[in-house]
């Protein structure tokens, strides 16, 4: 159903009081293990019926009352549930409802760290915009704590009939102390954190509330407090305040709180937008002019990078241009050395837009003065060309000695002070992903291949920022999928040479057995990658550092035409940054260093084993699935509820490739 038609079915069905309900998908129960105890917490997830991944959404979280549970605004027809629902149909929003640790965790701290790992959680596999964060009675105290806590997460609060001061609030005593570890006087930080009007400095979002004079169950007075001091600062703040209201808000209200809150969203980032480059024509010719992060190497999969993404994101952002994007990024490379080869690579294209992504060797390699000449260089030679240049800062890095963040960031304001100077149009790609890594550290961190290079996923944000900022339309590109197929073995039984296949041992079998049955064996050569060691007269299975290990030592040298990959079929006993690191780092090695010169592809652990899954061993598979993904690499899994083997799937996968 077209997005323009979802919009009017929904005006309609508001012009004639029937709920809007009818243009959302089915709900969507969702499950996830939490980081902080092993727990299984679930939440609600309910996407627009005419859900587009290439698009951005902003995200409506909702959070239910005492008593209550993820169902509460999902189902109920009271005021704020149905209300809520409409609004969020009307401005194409998904809508989130967690239980945090229902029903009566008033925002206890693991409810506040499951809250904190589902944002993280909601960044995978979609693009997010602003989120909004709702609640009513329980669930408007716990929107007001948790934004006071942590406002880098929120972009606007509506609190329906909460408090602000758990220091002072008496009722559900019990529970709440059940929830919080112990009473006010043994556990008196936790009902600190979670008393908003404390940390009112914090809450610098859009923020609306609604009380009634006459709520005992809740009552008014700390949340009037808390909006009259806001109000008295300056801050964006609307007070809906019914002298004779009780402990509900009508459906007026609640209208009026969305959208008090929502349009100071919009007119936030209205007022941070800033003009497009593109201008009008039909065809439009981009050159990406950088060093490894631009070019295409082993860390996005070896066969595309941002700017062939780009392309993707420009023809979407601009349906009907004649669009092409070229990579001019090779590794190493500094200033200096985009400035030697400006005129072959770049000038010679006769490109419209130069984007300029340097820094990241230049900073480990000279010092500022040097850097900001060859910028300006740069930027007086594109000119020079009638090209528009564009100057980019590097990505975000995991902080090293090699390339410290204090560094990058000098070098960083050295690249916005040019751009001002130069009335250059500037993105920001470094900011672009710390704020990722500020509201989704983990999501963030699966972006990165290492501690400075993007992974695919990675390049996926960086793409997407460059498109916004050069046509200021939002894109996402997260529904982009792995590129498939086997180019290099089809080359090679094209030529008529025998195919090397390099397969991890628990493939071995499955893979002889497949070439017998294509009756493929003569034109195969397949060597066995071992990933046990024996150990007293046992088998040891070898630990992911091991594997990691082996691949760099195994892969290169031996230059084969196909890599076969797998992983443990449960997850090692090992932190999160150790299993990250270990996957990517086996996946890298498993990769030529340039542009893919052999294929490499993922069988996924649960097509060997065929065991039920537990919780653990579904993180554990959607952690993997994810890093795949992120890798640019195909990945060889059963479809739900699906009985063929890894034999059966690596016939119909990659059999067809695999025909001389």
């Amino acid at each position: 159903m077209a997005r323009w038609f979802c919009c009017l079915l929904v005006f309609v069905l508001s012009g004639l009081g029937v709920t809007a309900d009818e243009v959302w998908q089915e709900p969507q129960d969702r499950a996830f293990v939490s980081r902080l105890d092993g727990t299984e917490q679930r939440y609600v997830l309910l996407q627009p019926a005419d859900y587009d991944p290439a698009r951005v959404y902003d995200v409506l979280i909702m959070l239910h009352g005492h008593g209550s549970d993820r169902w509460q605004f999902i189902r109920q027809t009271r005021a704020e549930c149905s209300e809520s629902r409409r609004f969020a149909g009307q401005a194409s929003m998904i809508c989130v409802s967690p239980d945090y640790r229902a029903p009566t965790s008033w925002l206890g701290p693991a409810a506040e760290a499951d809250m904190v790992q589902l944002i993280d959680e909601l960044h995978r596999g979609q693009r997010v915009g602003r989120i909004l964060l709702l609640g009513g009675s329980m669930g408007g105290t716990s929107a007001l704590a948790f934004a006071a806590q942590h406002p880098q997460l929120i972009d606007g609060v509506v609190a329906l009939n909460g408090t602000a001061n758990m220091l002072e609030y008496e009722q559900f005593q019990e529970a709440i102390q059940a929830s919080y570890g112990g009473t006010k006087d043994t556990h008196r930080d936790v009902y600190r954190t979670r008393s908003a009007e404390l940390f009112a400095a914090n809450l610098t979002m859009p923020l609306a509330a609604t009380t009634g004079g006459r709520d005992t169950l809740v009552p008014p007075d700390s949340v009037l407090r808390l909006l009259q001091h806001l109000q008295a600062g300056g801050a964006q703040v609307l007070s809906l305040h019914r002298p004779e209201g009780g402990h509900d808000t009508n459906a007026q209200d609640t209208r009026e709180a969305l959208d008090f809150v929502w349009k100071a969203m919009q007119q936030r980032s209205a007022a941070a937008a800033e003009p497009p480059v593109v201008g009008a024509g039909q065809s439009l010719r981009v050159v990406c002019l950088g060093d490894s992060v631009t070019g295409i190497y082993y860390h996005t999969g070896g066969r595309r990078a941002w700017p062939e993404l780009l392309q993707m994101g420009l023809q979407r952002a601009l349906p009907g241009r004649d669009v092409s994007v070229i990579n001019a990024g090779i590794s190493g490379n500094t200033v200096a050395d985009g400035l030697a080869r400006l005129q072959r690579d770049v000038l010679d294209h006769q490109p419209q837009i130069v984007t300029i992504s340097f820094g990241l060797n230049d900073l480990a390699r000279s010092g500022e003065g040097p850097f900001r000449d060859g910028l300006l260089e740069l930027v007086r030679r594109i000119r020079a060309a009638g090209a528009e240049p564009v100057l980019c800062t590097p990505n975000a890095v995991i902080d090293t000695a090699g390339r410290p963040e204090q560094k990058l960031q000098q070098f960083c304001q050295v690249i916005r002070e040019v751009a001002t100077v130069q009335q250059v149009a500037f993105c920001d790609l470094q900011q672009a992903g710390l704020k990722l890594r500020e509201r989704a550290p983990q999501t963030w961190r699966m972006t990165m291949s290492d501690a400075i290079h993007p992974n695919l996923d990675g390049h996926r944000l960086l793409a997407e920022t460059v498109c916004q900022r050069l046509t200021g339309v939002p894109v996402s590109l997260a529904d982009v999928q792995p590129e498939t197929g086997l180019p290099r073995v089809q080359q090679v039984l094209r030529d008529g040479g025998r195919v090397k296949i390099l397969a991890m041992q628990p493939l071995v079998e499955p893979l002889q057995r497949a070439l017998e049955q294509m009756r493929l064996t003569e034109h195969c050569d397949v060597t066995v990658w071992q990933t046990e060691a024996e150990q007293n007269g046992a088998a040891i299975a070898r630990t992911l550092p091991e594997l990691e290990a082996e691949a760099q030592r195994l892969v290169r040298p031996l230059k084969p035409d196909l890599v076969l990959l797998t992983f443990p079929e449960q997850r090692p006993e090992l932190t999160d940054e150790q299993v990250i690191h270990s996957v990517s780092w086996i996946m890298n090695w498993s990769l030529d260093f340039g542009r893919s010169s052999w294929d490499c592809v993922v069988v996924h652990p649960q097509l060997l084993s065929r065991q039920a899954e537990t919780a653990e061993a579904g993180e554990w598979s959607k952690l993997l699935r994810q890093l795949v993904h992120a890798q640019d690499l195909q990945l060889l899994e059963p479809e739900p509820g699906s009985a063929a083997t890894a034999q059966q799937l690596l016939i119909e996968r990659l059999g067809p490739f695999l025909q001389p």
